[in-house]
């Protein structure tokens, strides 16, 4: 999957793999998902793309407003929570990168 139109050189694209666990599974109808994204994209970039392919019920389960997640949404790039390296602006690298997206549970 491809969110823009992208010149077909392997050099001007990164390749991501996206895991979904907890509900988001349901969301998306799936575990996992291979796709590309310009060089140079980012952790919001990708959460873009994804919200295009997946529509308003992914979007709504991760965002309270634009750009600002739900609190109970953990996402990792190559095992780094997100919120340590950046946030949303936090650049994707040229290897392939692994981004989860868990939901924390509450209660006790």
């Amino acid at each position: 999957m491809a969110c823009s139109k992208m010149d077909s050189m392997e050099a001007t694209t990164i390749n991501l793999k996206v895991r979904f666990m907890g509900d988001l599974r349901a969301v998306v109808g799936q575990p996992d998902l291979s796709m590309s994204l310009p060089r140079g994209s980012n952790v919001g970039d990708l959460l873009k793309c994804l919200s295009i392919k997946f529509g308003d019920s992914f979007t709504r389960w991760l965002f309270t407003e634009p750009g600002r997640l739900h609190h109970y949404v953990l996402i990792f790039s190559n095992g780094q929570n997100i919120k340590d390296i950046g946030g949303l602006t936090a650049q994707l690298e040229d290897s392939e990168v692994e981004i989860i997206m868990l939901p924390m549970f509450e209660g006790g």
